[in-house]
């Protein structure tokens, strides 16, 4: 327990200024700033069209102002991501905005039993690092989208769910409900797991809106 005391604590300090400016916008217009979308494969754009993915659909929804990288990485988990080249380059980017999507491959059925007892204290461990940044960044934590797969992965998503709001609660980041945006909409995630270009749009409108508190401009 003293590790994760001790982040905690570690936090009342660090989160400071973000609960300050919690409910302003974490981009408004006419400010350029740096994005950094932390992912697996969803976010890296398995099996979608080229340029479909939700970092560079929100790239244009941002009118291309902003500086987007996308750091997803295909397989991954929360705790591995972290020990990747991807996480260090995320990092190296000083963003000034981190939005995080990971936890997919976590609730998979032979890893979330090895997973759930740690997920809490290795999320606080990503958020500090990025935290600690020179940039000072805002961090947004994103529930994953839904699994309709009949194996089990939903249902531990709905664990999961909880776990991330503790993370919230503790450091104080945003959280983006993907899973609830997807409710309902089975058509746009059609191998089960990986949403398809129409889901990778829904995604993005749903962190624009998260990021600007605005809605996306629909495309003429």
């Amino acid at each position: 327990m003293k590790p994760l005391l001790s982040l905690v604590l570690s936090f009342s300090m660090i989160a400071g200024s973000q609960l300050n400016a919690q409910d302003a916008p974490a981009i408004t217009d006419g400010k350029p700033v740096k994005l950094a979308c932390v992912g697996d494969s969803i976010t890296g754009g398995f099996g979608v069209t080229k340029g479909m993915s939700w970092p560079d659909q929100i790239s244009k929804m941002l009118g291309g102002k902003c500086e987007v990288g996308n750091f997803g990485l295909g397989g991954t988990y929360l705790r591995a991501y972290q020990s990747t080249e991807y996480y260090l380059n995320a990092k190296k980017f000083n963003p000034d905005v981190v939005v995080i999507m990971l936890g997919t491959n976590d609730v998979r059925p032979l890893a979330w039993k090895n997973s759930k007892p740690n997920f809490i204290a290795n999320y606080m461990v990503m958020i500090k690092e990025f935290s600690e940044l020179p940039t000072k960044p805002r961090i947004f934590i994103c529930y994953p989208p839904t699994i309709t797969e009949p194996d089990g992965s939903e249902e531990n998503i709905l664990e999961l769910i909880p776990l991330m709001d503790e993370v919230a609660k503790q450091t104080k980041v945003g959280v983006i409900d993907i899973h609830g945006a997807f409710k309902g909409k089975a058509e746009l995630i059609p191998d089960k797991i990986h949403p398809n270009d129409a889901g990778q749009t829904l995604i993005a409108t749903t962190v624009y809106k998260a990021l600007t508190g605005k809605s996306a401009a629909k495309e003429k």
